[in-house]
């Protein structure tokens, strides 16, 4: 009896020990699965430590441009950043050109480094401002259209300060900054579509589909000597209430020249927007255009600084009237081309066919010389003179003939590469 007790209780124990076994094995089991599902996956612990090595390789490597984008400053005493004194410091903080990195070969901002071990890129605009590189170009192409809204400040919807989307060019004096015509105002509105015009070192250059006119419908006027003196800052203050959406770049500065021949070299700049006018340099380099022997090439008298021979009237910030006697041996300089110098047809549907201003002056010096701004007249890229020099006076003249054209710089990164639509026959992308 004792022994089939005994027995029977070893029995029980070994029955409690399995079922226990089996349990262990299970919580184990749960316990593996959930350790693994905790270090691995996008989640995971290991993805993050990943993320988080990543992101101080990063955040190490974009201090190390900004070092020496600080060093480059320094070097050339607080003035403009050049490639070669950039050089210099990417190799003091990161290693030997074309093996640790490479940089754009531009002389001149905006430039791009890339750590060649990582393959990140960084840009570097001509403020010194420092941003991730994105090559959007592998994504968007010139002549795509951006639902870009200068209206909104967010992606929210949040509305624009009214009193930066309206600007009125007032008639002026020569002494203060106008049009010479009469006072014109513009108010930045949603109903403009924008295309593609540049695609270059990290940045997206937008320009709109047709040319903008007044609220009033109008081409804007400028008139005389005041319009000559201030046209490129006039359309530049324009331009500038289109460049504060969702997007847009206001990190960017725009610089003109103001005055006349005789008023010195006057540089004026106009910052916290992403937007400018146009200029002449803009359809030159789609056009391969950007010496003065190339000038010379469209026109054989650029350069000449024999004409007028005698002293004639003209444009000057020092009087009311913006007009003096006095000036003669101008330097010539307009010139003019068509659009069959512009090679890709893309392009040259974007910006011909229409008339619009650039924030571009000239001079056409002869025994009578004009001051002119540059336009796009339909096919071709002239100027229009709005003032002409004699011994007796100087002849004024207007014109409305023309719109304005803006250029908005906007952040490539807002830009949503898996998100679009089609306008026109073309891509529209749409903002993250």
């Amino acid at each position: 009896m004792k022994e089939k007790n005994l027995k029977k209780i070893l029995k029980q124990k070994n029955g409690i020990t399995l079922i226990a076994l089996v349990i262990t094995i299970i919580v184990l089991l749960i316990l593996a699965g959930v350790t693994i599902a905790m270090l691995t996956g996008n989640n995971g612990i290991l993805s993050q430590a990943q993320n988080a090595q990543e992101q101080t390789k990063t955040g190490s490597e974009e201090e190390k441009v900004k070092l020496s984008v600080t060093g480059a400053i320094a070097m050339n005493n607080g003035g403009q950043i050049t490639r070669t004194n950039l050089n210099a410091e990417l190799t003091n903080y990161i290693g030997t050109e074309g093996i640790d990195y490479t940089l754009s070969e531009s002389e001149t901002a905006p430039f791009v480094v890339k750590y060649l071990d990582s393959g990140k890129s960084y840009s570097i605009d001509e403020n010194g401002n420092v941003s991730e590189y994105v090559d959007i170009s592998e994504y968007i192409a010139i002549g795509d259209y951006v639902n870009y809204n200068p209206t909104i400040s967010d992606k929210n919807g949040t509305p624009i300060e009214a009193d930066k989307l309206t600007y009125t060019s007032k008639t002026g004096t020569g002494m203060l900054h106008g049009n010479g015509s009469a006072n014109q105002t513009f108010t930045a509105t949603t109903d403009t579509k924008w295309r593609v015009l540049n695609i270059e070192n990290g940045k997206v250059e937008l320009i709109p589909e047709n040319p903008i006119s007044t609220d009033e419908g109008k081409n804007f006027s400028m008139r005389g000597a005041i319009g000559y003196l201030y046209a490129e800052q006039e359309l530049h203050e324009i331009c500038k209430i289109y460049g504060y959406g969702y997007g847009a770049d206001t990190s960017q500065v725009t610089r003109y020249s103001y005055g006349g021949p005789a008023d010195g070299d006057l540089k004026g700049e106009i910052t916290g927007s992403g937007a400018r006018s146009i200029i002449v340099e803009d359809i030159n380099k789609k056009a391969g255009i950007s010496t003065e022997d190339d000038y010379r090439q469209l026109d054989s008298n650029y350069g000449n600084t024999d004409l007028p021979s005698t002293e004639v009237y003209y444009p000057t910030i020092n009087t009311e009237t913006g007009k003096m006697n006095g000036i003669k041996n101008l330097k010539y300089t307009h010139y003019s081309y068509s659009k069959s110098k512009i090679k890709n047809e893309n392009i040259e549907n974007i910006l011909f066919g229409k008339n619009y201003w650039q924030a571009s002056r000239c001079i056409k010096s002869a025994s009578f010389p004009g001051f002119g701004v540059r336009n796009v007249n339909s096919d071709t890229v002239t100027a229009y003179y709005i003032c002409n020099g004699m011994p007796s006076q100087l002849d004024e003249v207007s014109t409305s003939d023309y719109g304005v054209c803006p250029v908005v710089t906007i952040k490539p990164d807002v830009i949503d590469t898996g998100s679009n639509t089609e306008y026109n026959g073309k891509i529209m992308w749409n903002l993250k």
